[in-house]
């Protein structure tokens, strides 16, 4: 079963809006790709010029809004467990590089397991018989009421760890998400071998521990801020545009969502200086300290914003000097039915900066200068979640013949 999320009620309204948006075809990916996260469910390994277009056209496909697929995405717990690999009750899906299930590479995975003599238990992952891969990531269900992880170790079949990076998260009762990607496999290539051990699992025969219950949010905190706010007047629409930029620290491969699978950017450009002035579009992104190199400081974000989901932006607008109960919603401007006033873009693009423009046509316009307020908030809309503590105010002057920004703060 799909989680529709608080805003339920809206989805059949919004089925009709999108009839267009449904029949959109993806191109396949090469470079740039739309449709979302690369058709071919993978990570460029080689980067090049080809890639890097961190300031697209400003239009993209903003009128292509995202499909109820695309909005409503598939969980962890729906993940369908006849097309897991299962051994005594765990089960076990692969990912693609964006954190989808793939059955591709599911098919050279193999479980295997002893029971030990106090009742805990012994889980091991192996390769068999697999051609030279880049990466492995995977998610673990167990029972929750029979055993608690207590050590979850990392295998020698992706090299030891000058050789690879490795992450596991176990935010969700009942699940482990792990897996590994090489360093810099566009010169030191992928495995070396078709079999061993990705990973072991001790588990303890108790009912697990009570971790933090893991929901998907969106982007929180002062560090997701949107960017370069600003405003200005645009006379041909006889609008005032707010301008932002998109922030989603962790976010490493640009779908939107901060996962596991968020380690593989990492992999494919570890070690590289983000001021060298080589591919600096690529390394600016991932080194987020910044200390000038992509390194093992910036896979902290990945840990620390884990499960953020940016979908869009709110914006509100309120007359000048009033408080937040004064505030209206903006509407989508072509797209009146969605939840949220901006949508992320469908094209799917490893290193753009997504830019966003709200053309506000509404506001009157009177030759005594007005205040007001605009608050530009990220958006859930799986989870009908906005962002806590990283919106964003902009205070702007209009009068008849323009507008001049007071604060953004």
């Amino acid at each position: 079963m799909t989680v529709v999320g608080k805003g339920g009620l809206w989805w059949l309204l919004l089925a009709g809006c999108l009839l267009l948006a449904v029949g959109y075809t993806p191109k396949q990916y090469s470079g740039p790709s739309s449709g979302g996260p690369g058709a071919t469910g993978r990570y460029p390994v080689h980067t090049g010029a080809a890639y890097v277009t961190r300031y697209p056209d400003p239009l993209a496909d903003y009128d292509v809004p995202p499909t109820l697929e695309q909005l409503n995405k598939v969980r962890l717990y729906d993940f369908d467990p006849a097309a897991s690999v299962h051994l005594d009750g765990f089960s076990l899906w692969t990912l693609d590089d964006f954190g989808r299930h793939d059955p591709a590479q599911q098919e050279y995975v193999r479980l295997s397991g002893k029971d030990l003599i106090n009742g805990d238990y012994h889980l091991v992952v192996h390769l068999r018989d697999a051609p030279s891969i880049t990466d492995l990531f995977f998610y673990v269900r167990y029972h929750v009421d029979r055993y608690n992880p207590r050590l979850v170790k990392p295998g020698s079949v992706f090299g030891m760890e000058g050789d690879r990076l490795w992450l596991c998260k176990e935010d969700i009762p009942g699940v482990i998400a792990a897996g590994m990607t090489r360093v810099r496999p566009d010169i030191n290539g992928g495995t070396t071998v078709a079999d061993g051990v990705v990973c072991e699992i001790a588990f303890e025969k108790h009912r697990a521990d009570d971790p933090t219950w893991f929901v998907e949010r969106a982007p929180n905190h002062a560090h997701n801020k949107p960017r370069g706010v600003t405003a200005y007047s645009d006379p041909q629409d006889d609008a005032v545009v707010i301008y932002w930029q998109e922030t989603n620290l962790g976010d490493f491969n640009n779908d939107g969502e901060v996962g596991i699978t968020d380690l593989i950017p990492l992999g494919r450009r570890y070690g590289r200086l983000s001021t060298d002035g080589h591919e600096d579009d690529w390394d600016f992104l991932l080194d987020t300290q910044p200390d000038g190199e992509v390194n093992y400081r910036d896979v902290w974000p990945i840990i620390h914003n884990y499960g953020s989901l940016l979908q869009g932006y709110r914006v509100y607008r309120r007359p000048g000097g009033s408080s937040r109960r004064d505030e209206v919603l903006l509407e989508h401007r072509t797209y009146p039915l969605l939840p949220m006033s901006a949508h992320r873009p469908t094209i799917w693009d490893p290193v753009r900066i997504n830019e966003y423009r709200y053309a506000d046509r509404e506001l009157p316009r009177t030759a005594r200068p007005r205040e007001w307020t605009y608050r530009i908030v990220p958006y859930n809309a799986c989870d009908d979640l906005e962002g806590e503590d990283s919106d964003i105010e902009i205070a702007i002057s209009v009068t008849a013949s323009g507008i001049v920004v007071r604060s953004v703060e």
